[in-house]
């Protein structure tokens, strides 16, 4: 897992490896949501993607982008999450970067809870 570097700007696009993948990331604030724009050498993966703590943000399967991208609230619990607000960000809210192996594993530890209630 790796965190990617923001500022409390509410417009914001920096270039980051993700991996061996050469990514430019866009995150800006419209109205109450937060949203983000990836491209990867070039190509766009996604626009426009809600930002929702815990969630993966990028929802379409890519042959292009490998991993996830998943913002976090410092601040709550996993089960009291907020929505991002620019102010917070790098402080507050974080954005990570997981390998598709870590993925997985948080994949089937999310399966696994909801079996077990």
């Amino acid at each position: 897992m790796l965190e990617l570097p923001l500022e409390a700007t509410v417009n914001q696009e920096f270039l980051v490896t993700l991996g061996e993948q050469d990514c430019t990331v866009a995150l800006y604030q419209r109205g109450a949501g937060m949203y983000l724009d990836l491209r990867v050498g070039g190509v766009t993966v996604c626009q426009g993607a809600i930002c929702q703590p815990g969630i993966g943000i990028i929802q379409a399967a890519t042959d292009t982008f490998e991993g996830q991208l998943y913002m976090l609230d410092e601040r709550s619990r996993p089960d009291q999450q907020q929505a991002p607000q620019w102010t917070g960000l790098g402080t507050r809210w974080r954005l990570y970067w997981l390998t598709p192996e870590e993925v997985d594993e948080v994949e089937t530890a999310n399966f696994e809870a909801a079996l077990n209630g």
